[in-house]
């Protein structure tokens, strides 16, 4: 056998190797990421939300995407949308944010806001919700 025959023998292992291992191991996210490999089934009456924060800096605003914050978008559901107070979360984010960051440029407010999604099935309606972020900490 060749070189490259080997090669792609080494590969064709490797990966049934690592299927092996999911499976075995009964792993829940993809090997190296954070990814979830299979989701939580939600039922029917629960609306699925959505969470974007949007900042004001030199009197314009803009959404400030999770990578900005050094998070992923699931990353930033779990720190924001899931936590007990969502306004306090948000603040604690952007105070991490502003401390690396020149003046400049840095974030002068910041609201966080919520969108549930309705669905056909659901009685409840899609809905939007405001929620301001404290850029100072709470004594």
């Amino acid at each position: 056998m060749g070189v490259r025959e080997w090669l792609l023998s080494a590969l064709f292992a490797a990966f049934v190797a690592l299927k092996v291992a999911e499976g075995v191991l009964a792993l829940e996210e993809w090997p190296l990421t954070n990814v979830p490999m299979y989701a939580r089934a939600r039922p029917a009456s629960e609306l699925p939300r959505r969470a974007t924060i949007h900042a004001l800096r030199r009197g314009a605003w803009f959404e400030l995407r999770p990578f900005q914050l050094g998070l992923n978008r699931d990353e930033l559901a779990r720190r924001v949308l899931y936590a007990p107070d969502v306004a306090a979360a948000c603040g604690e984010l952007l105070r991490a944010f502003n401390a690396k960051r020149r003046p400049g440029i840095r974030v002068d407010a910041a609201y966080v806001r919520l969108v549930t999604v309705a669905r056909p099935q659901a009685p409840e309606q899609a809905s939007e919700q405001r929620i301001d972020c404290p850029l100072e900490a709470a004594p």
